[in-house]
């Protein structure tokens, strides 16, 4: 019998550095997907033996290609679990970014979890089971200004995952998107120290381990959104009822999120 594998995109750091751990707790093998090798065979030596080290970039469009065959040829009988995980954030209001960094958002965030699970679908399809999973995030729901682009590819990426769940509703293969507020990780580092969105820090700030249970649940009793948490997402989704309120009640938000801003920063630079 061969062994069930999960391959995780973003799995050197972060989020998905987490989730890749705990997938190799369940069992499965971890196929462990980052941007450059050295990256990739980061992650599969903190995974364990068991993980292989897969280098892509998901920008580059031969790049993800090639681990789209990979995924229909070399793993199709064992791939059991896809995690979309990789994201990429450049702070900055619209008018400050190339063409080239507002693509970026788009190819790494939509484009390319759209690409991999077409490439995995057909033979999930045919088992008639796995799980297609994503980390999206509360700010594909509630727009946040000077992360446009990132607000973008996530609001894109939700989309595609409700509209795929409606084709597949009637089969065991599962779509499941986890969508966090604000983490712990590098990436929110970044932002905080490079002008990100304030909304980011409007409460407290989730850890990694708080999203990779959200994962486990949602592979043990699958479900299309997971919110982390969830009470948080009902503010976020009132914003989306309303979109055009939010310019008016940004600026009272956007005080008492710097001041949350400068709260995370005081304790991630102490």
């Amino acid at each position: 019998m061969t062994r069930s594998s999960v391959l995780i995109t973003g799995a050197a750091s972060g989020i998905g550095a987490e989730v890749a751990r705990r997938f190799a707790q369940r069992g499965y093998h971890v196929i462990a997907v980052d941007r450059t090798l050295e990256l990739a065979e980061q992650a599969a030596a903190d995974i364990g033996p068991e993980a292989t080290a897969v280098s892509c970039d998901l920008a580059d469009g031969q790049s993800l290609a090639e681990l789209c065959e990979r995924i229909a040829g070399e793993w199709r009988q064992d791939l059991d679990v896809l995690v979309c995980n990789a994201g990429v954030v450049i702070p900055s209001y619209v008018a400050g970014l190339t063409p080239d960094e507002l693509d970026l958002h788009i190819d790494v965030m939509l484009r390319s979890p759209i690409q991999l699970i077409r490439a995995a679908l057909p033979e999930f399809l045919a088992r008639n089971r796995g799980h297609l999973m994503a980390t999206v995030s509360l700010g594909g729901i509630c727009p946040l200004p000077a992360s446009a682009a990132y607000s973008a590819a996530k609001a894109g990426l939700r989309a595609f995952l409700a509209a795929l769940n409606t084709e597949i509703w009637d089969t065991d293969v599962h779509i499941c998107g986890i969508y966090p507020t604000a983490v712990d990780t590098p990436m929110l580092q970044h932002e905080a120290r490079s002008g990100g969105s304030a909304l980011n820090f409007l409460s407290a700030v989730r850890t990694v381990d708080d999203v990779a249970d959200a994962y486990e649940r949602a592979l043990e009793k699958p479900k299309l959104e997971t919110y982390v948490p969830y009470h948080e997402s009902l503010s976020s989704r009132a914003a989306q009822w309303t979109p055009a309120i939010i310019p008016r009640i940004y600026p009272a938000f956007h005080k008492i999120g710097e001041r949350g801003r400068q709260k995370y920063l005081k304790r991630i630079d102490d």
